[in-house]
């Protein structure tokens, strides 16, 4: 039953840091100043402008796409530790409980 118990808070202490770094990028994403300059400029007017120079057969795409490419890895980035986040919230829920089950038992 300890194990179980020892498990369940393991599961928690992870759970609740990926709860706290997606917090921190909730912050991030709400400050004005980020906002302004990376999710509206370089994630948005400047992946428009990226798209807008490349040129068939040209030998500048590879440094556009290479720049697309990093600001989609970003994107994504955010986006999984995001959900991430929500997943392990709903995680945290369930574990304490399972916890305090296991408790009772003992």
């Amino acid at each position: 039953m300890n194990d179980e118990i020892e498990r369940v808070e393991m599961t928690l202490e992870q759970a609740k840091a990926k709860v706290e770094k997606a917090g921190k990028w909730q912050k991030l994403l709400a400050n004005p100043l980020f906002k302004e300059l990376v999710t509206e400029d370089y994630l948005g007017d400047d992946a428009v402008r990226l798209t807008m120079v490349l040129k068939p057969k040209a030998e500048d795409n590879e440094i556009a796409n290479t720049m697309l490419i990093a600001k989609s890895i970003l994107s994504r980035y955010v986006a999984g530790v995001l959900e991430e986040g929500a997943i392990s919230h709903e995680a945290i829920l369930e574990n304490e409980a399972l916890k305090l089950e296991l408790q009772a038992e003992e």
